[in-house]
This record gives C-alpha cells, structure tokens and sequence, in this order.
C-alpha cells in the first residue's frame, strides 16, 4: 500500500488546536485525584477490524502534553489490524496519560476511521477503472491529515490528477 509521508505541520497544528480547545492542562479532576509522583503504563488496542492511521498524532499529542511520555509503536500506519490489536504502548506521568489521552484517542479513531473506510472501497471498486480520491472538503484545520488518512487507505490524492471525466460530486 503506497501511502504519502506523514504530514507533521499539519499534525502539530491540529494537536496543538485541539489540546487548547480541550483546555486539557486545566484539568483540576486530574491535579486534584492523581498524585504528581505517579507513573502509569497504558496500551492501546482495536476493537475491530480495520486499517491503522495516524499513529503520529499520538506522538505528537503526548510531546506537546509532556515529552516525558515514552511510546512505543506495535504496529506502523497502513498496517491491517483486528479486534484486540495493540496499536501503541504508553508510558509515563499519570498526569500526562490522562491530559492527552482523550486528544489522542480521538485523532486515532478519526484517522483509522478515514483510512479503514477508504479501504472498503478501494476493494468495492478494484476490478472497474474507478479510483478512489480525497477531497478538499474536510474539517477545517483537519485537511491534511485527512487527506493523508485516505492515502493511508489505498487512495490517492486529487492533487496533480487529470481528468478524463468528471468527480462524482462534480456531477449536476
């Protein structure tokens, strides 16, 4: 599966823009119930089937939270993956895991979203000449990444490509 490079400028804007919107370093329920001494491990793993994506983001989340965090990778982006899976092993301050886990989270299911629903048509259409393109229309500030996660999936960029017919959403 060709995928293109990770785009890290978008990545780190788009963590840093969601961590603020979270407020996450604010988070008096952590400061408050979790000891500041205390070191945590997590894993994070599949409840199903799919393609992995955006395994940067979570890097990227957890530098910004606290680069104390140590991640370990199970798996790298485009890898097939089952219920159960590991994706990545965390460890570091508590704090830390909680501050940023959410933010992660919710990259990873968005990005393993876009490139697992790609993949389920890449497949539905590859006996016909049909390919499957990203788009321009995405989440603001998600653009890159989102883009990304379809090349993740098996499609291809519409950046560069000329037309011998139309898009689908170009049709009237």
């Amino acid at each position: 599966m060709t995928t293109t490079q990770f785009p890290s400028a978008g990545g780190r804007t788009a963590v840093a823009a969601a961590l603020a919107e979270d407020a996450s370093g604010n988070d008096i329920t952590t400061a408050w119930s979790v000891p500041e001494d205390l070191a945590a491990t997590a894993e994070v793993r599949t409840r199903q089937s799919g393609i992995a994506a955006g395994l940067p983001t979570v890097a990227e989340v957890f530098a910004q939270v606290d680069p104390e965090v140590e991640i370990e990778a199970s798996v790298a982006d485009g890898a097939r993956l089952t219920g159960g899976d590991v994706l990545l092993r965390l460890s570091g301050p508590a704090r830390s895991l909680i501050t940023g886990e959410r933010t992660a989270l919710n990259f990873l299911q968005r990005l393993c979203g876009i490139a697992t629903l790609t993949d389920r048509y890449v497949k539905a259409v590859a006996a016909t000449r049909t390919r499957i393109l990203d788009t321009r229309k995405t989440a603001p500030g998600l653009r890159a990444l989102d883009k990304y996660a379809v090349t993740v999936g098996g499609g291809r960029s519409e950046k560069g490509i000329r037309w011998g017919g139309r898009p689908l959403g170009a049709v009237a």
